[in-house]
Order: structure tokens, then C-alpha cells, then sequence
């Protein structure tokens, strides 16, 4: 994003944010002379703050939103995100851990479950975030100054100028720090941009794999793209996508070129993606180009994937390669069962023969 649409985003959001602020404290006021004798509305003030910190309800429906609109699409859940607390996808169960760092205040990651009109339900899943946005603020505000006074409503009220926030800045096509807002991803999907166009093709190969295998995904989709950023998110899955292709194919010095090429942008990765890509460089570190030193530059990052086909199938590779014992290929073997995605749960079953020859 040029620097003239960095200024122009910047005002945006102060102007919005101005706004925000205002009615937010036009709110939380509105109860000082009745908390004076109904404490309860001090207990809704205190609970809203530490709300704010812990979970904070814009974040909540900005991602529930999503996961709804992408439900409706036909995409299938991988992981939810709200502040620190992360629920996530293995194999048929879910699991929950709380993140070290807050890089971003939500994330909802969904894959297609089947190739066809990937474009469409990515657009349509793109605004449900900040639709729910619009409809928790519209709602409250409405309900607060219609209905009689109530804390349980002072509490959710006083967050509908945040939400209301959430909306205008998510919707506002802008690149930010944290990649594209879903404005600008909506419009990068209309327009055909090159970013927008190597996400379809990384979300048209997980839907394929999702009902498929690798021989159904042709090479020149994930090999024959334009030219990105290499810190764009798009481009950084799309290399571990080409990794994972070239070594189902068996052309392994390829495929370590990708990874070895992703393992040089590992720090641009965001924190939920991160553990994954360590799990696919202490197997290749561990089996494809045993060095143990760097093998164990990644146990820490890839423990935070502990229970997943890849983090199992890697710590195979490494118990395997430092001579030990253990029972890691035996749970990774019934992992890769399990696992829902059926492409993938081939490619683990690669994975796991190139390790036993």
C-alpha cells in the first residue's frame, strides 16, 4: 500500500476511532447517577473492562462471524483465535491452548471442502466478521436507547461503539501490518490481484485435497503463479503447499528447496502457523538431511502442535534419527487415520513409509 493510502487509512481510522471513543464514554456515563445506589452497575463496569483484556467481545463476534458465514459456505473449521486463546482442529477432536504472544486480536482459519466456486464462498466468508460486527452494535445501541435500563445491557452496550469500529476498519479496503483487512480482500478477489489470485490457488488445492489426493492437484496451479510478496501469508502457504507436493511426487531435492526456502521466512510466519512449518523442518532435519543440531532448533516451536499428525511424524524422524525409543511412529501412524483430510492423510502415509526405509 503506497504511503497516500496509509494516510488516508490512518485518518479513516482515527476519525472512526474519535467516534468510537465518544460514544463509548457517552455510554459507560449514562449509568453514574443510577450506580450511585444499584451497585450492580459498577460490578457491569468493572466486568466490561476486564472483558476488554481477557476476551474482548469485538474480537468474539468478529470471528464468530466468520466461522458462521464460512459454515454456510461449506468450509470446514482449522482454528479460532481471540486474543490469546486458540481452539483448534486434530483430526476428529478439538483442542484449546492459550498462545504466548497477541500478534492480532482474532483469527479464523477455514479450509474449502470441496474445489468449486472457491472465489465466491471466500468473499462471502470474508464478511461475515464484520456483518456480526454491525449487528452486535446496531443492536445494543437500538436495545439501549429504546429499552429500560438494565446492567446485564449496560454491560454488552458499552461495547457496540467498538464493534461498530470493528466493522468500519475490517471493511475498509487497506493493507495492514497483519495482512489485508477483509476489505481489502474482498476487493482483491473482484479484481484479480496477484495476492488474492495465489490465495485461490492455495485454497483450491485444500479443497481438493480435501476430498482427493496431490494426483488430483495439477502442478501448474500451485507452480505456474504471479509474483507476490514473500512475506505475504498467501505466498509463505503456498511454499509449504509445493513442498508437500513435490515430496508426494518424490522429487525430494525440489521439495527441500521450497522448505528450506520457507525455513529463511520462518519469523514472517504469524504464531498459529508457525509450529507447523517446525514440525516439517524437524522431520526434514531429522530424516531428508539429518542434522541434529538444526532438528533441535525446532523441538520448542514444533511442541506447540503437540498432538498433531505432524508433530508426531517429526518427532518419529528425530527419536529415529538420535537412536532412541519411543512410540511416536506407532501414534503418528493412527493419527494419520484419523486425520479427516484425505490428501493429507496420504501424504502422512508417505511421510511416515519414507521414514521406515
Amino acid at each position: 500500500m503506497n504511503s497516500r493510502k496509509k494516510v488516508a487509512y490512518r485518518i479513516f481510522l482515527f476519525l472512526c476511532g474519535l467516534v468510537m471513543v465518544v460514544g463509548t464514554v457517552l455510554v459507560a456515563c449514562s449509568a453514574i447517577e443510577i450506580a450511585e445506589t444499584d451497585f450492580s452497575y459498577l460490578w457491569a463496569f468493572g466486568g466490561a473492562i476486564a472483558t476488554l483484556f481477557l476476551l474482548p467481545l469485538n474480537a468474539l463476534a468478529h470471528e464468530t462471524g466468520h466461522l458462521v458465514f464460512g459454515a454456510l459456505a461449506g468450509l470446514r473449521f482449522s482454528s479460532l483465535r481471540v486474543s490469546r486463546l486458540r481452539i483448534f482442529r486434530v483430526g476428529k477432536r478439538f483442542r484449546m491452548r492459550f498462545l504466548h504472544a497477541r500478534e492480532v486480536a482474532g483469527s479464523c482459519e477455514m479450509y474449502p471442502g470441496n474445489a468449486k466456486g472457491v472465489r465466491g464462498k471466500m468473499i462471502f466468508y470474508s464478511l461475515g466478521g464484520a456483518t456480526f460486527n454491525l449487528v452486535y452494535g446496531l443492536t445494543f445501541l437500538t436495545l439501549f436507547l429504546l429499552c429500560e435500563s438494565h446492567p446485564a445491557l449496560y454491560f454488552f452496550a458499552i461495547f457496540a461503539p467498538l464493534n461498530l469500529f470493528e466493522a468500519a476498519a475490517s471493511l475498509y479496503p487497506a493493507e495492514t501490518a497483519t495482512g489485508m483487512t477483509d476489505g481489502g480482500l474482498v476487493a482483491g478477489l473482484v479484481r484479480n490481484r496477484p495476492s488474492a489470485v495465489v490465495s485461490l490457488r492455495v485454497l483450491t488445492a485444500q479443497g481438493i485435497l480435501s476430498l482427493g489426493s496431490f494426483s488430483d492437484v495439477g502442478e501448474e496451479l500451485l507452480f505456474d503463479t504471479p509474483v507476490v510478496r514473500e512475506d505475504d501469508p498467501a505466498f509463505l502457504a503456498l511454499l509449504q503447499l509445493r513442498y508437500y507436493y513435490l515430496f508426494y511426487y518424490g522429487r525430494e531435492e525440489e521439495a527441500l528447496a521450497q522448505l528450506l526456502r520457507l525455513e529463511t521466512l520462518f519469523a514472517d510466519l504469524p504464531e498459529v502457523n508457525r509450529a507447523d512449518v517446525a514440525c516439517d523442518l524437524l522431520y526434514a532435519y531429522s530424516a531428508l538431511q539429518p542434522d541434529e543440531l538444526r532438528a533441535q532448533s525446532y523441538l520448542e516451536a514444533a511442541a506447540h502442535a503437540v498432538g498433531t499428525c505432524a508433530y508426531l511424524r517429526a518427532m518419529a524422524a528425530y527419536v529415529r534419527m538420535k537412536g532412541e525409543e519411543g512410540d511416536f511412529l506407532d501414534r503418528a501412524k493412527r493419527a494419520a487415520q484419523e486425520e479427516p483430510i484425505v490428501g493429507m492423510a496420504e501424504l502422512e502415509r508417505k511421510f511416515l513409509e519414507r521414514l521406515e526405509r
